[in-house]
């Protein structure tokens, strides 16, 4: 077959945006991080979580909505003990929600799409996607250092001109040319978890000895978001560290990669020369100024009236 110039031509799900000069919005890496929830189960849900509840001492099956009468005598006191770790767990696995995490790193959604039961992902490509307008996450301890973060700017600018350079060629595909871009960029992806993967993925990135930076945050934030419409799952979600029940704490704590020296919430006697850096992670990141929003077109640094001109 050829070329039929007479064939419909149909827009592009996003195109090449040839011969547009990179603009690049720098900001902090950790206050971007926004996790939105984007759907949550009907309460409806919570009348099939009381079959799975009672259907082991059940004579006859429960069906929902079949008496609309006793479903709602049934919702007046219905408690789904699953929520409180005092039934079968059975019941959780119904319940699905649905995020969109924004304002994180290539790096970040790596980690999240390790989760791989109870759980679908849908991301921002960077194959078939033109990433030169993408802002720059900036770690608090490269902006700390005035002169690594002039550098920083600096290469990630540069990254992007030649990025955009190649793309306008129109020789070189959008699969070869994204290898040049840092892992600064920003993304997001939607999240679907059953409130088991949830629970599990929320106690396990919520600790700050082990977890990447903006992984806390969006495990954090997952949790705000939830018990902002269903604040009886604080119990399934609560943080682990501060109950002394973290992986961190019980496990072999020298076994692996040992960065920081522990905090309060994970202390435990050791060496000081065990670990790579002797602060803890809250002296090296969390507690740094946060890294001001700048603008550039280029290589220019610009107002934000002038940036989205």
């Amino acid at each position: 077959m050829s070329h039929n110039p007479k064939i419909e031509i149909r827009e592009k799900p996003a195109n090449i945006l040839k011969g547009e000069i990179p603009r690049t919005e720098f900001k902090d890496s950790l206050d971007s991080v926004q996790v939105d929830l984007v759907h949550y189960p009907d309460p409806d849900i919570d009348l099939a979580a009381y079959g799975f509840q009672k259907a082991t001492w059940m004579t006859q099956p429960y069906i929902p909505h079949k008496d609309k009468k006793y479903d709602k005598q049934l919702r007046r006191n219905l408690m789904i003990h699953a929520f409180e770790k005092k039934g079968l767990p059975l019941a959780l696995e119904l319940y699905d929600f649905v995020f969109c995490v924004s304002g994180i790193t290539r790096i970040v959604t790596h980690q999240i799409v390790r989760n791989r039961i109870g759980a679908t992902y849908s991301q921002q490509a960077s194959g078939d996607k033109d990433w030169r307008h993408h802002g720059a996450l900036v770690p608090r301890s490269i902006y700390k250092n005035k002169e690594l973060y002039k550098e920083f700017k600096k290469l990630t600018l540069e990254s992007k001109l030649l990025y955009a350079r190649m793309l306008d060629t129109m020789e070189t595909p959008i699969l070869d040319a994204r290898r040049i871009l840092p892992h600064c960029f920003e993304t997001f992806i939607y999240v679907k978890f059953n409130l088991v993967t949830l629970a599990s993925f929320i106690q396990k990135r919520d600790c700050i000895q082990t977890q990447e930076p903006e992984m806390v945050i969006v495990a954090r934030k997952m949790r705000e978001v939830i018990l902002t419409k269903f604040p009886n799952l604080a119990s399934l979600l609560r943080n682990l560290c501060k109950d002394g029940k973290c992986y961190y704490i019980l496990s072999d704590r020298q076994v692996g990669t040992s960065m920081f020296i522990p905090d309060k919430d994970h202390d435990f006697e050791y060496n000081k020369k065990n670990f790579f850096y002797n602060k803890t992670v809250s002296e090296m990141i969390y507690d740094l100024p946060p890294v001001p929003t700048e603008y550039y077109i280029g290589t220019k640094k610009v107002k934000k009236s002038e940036f989205g001109k």
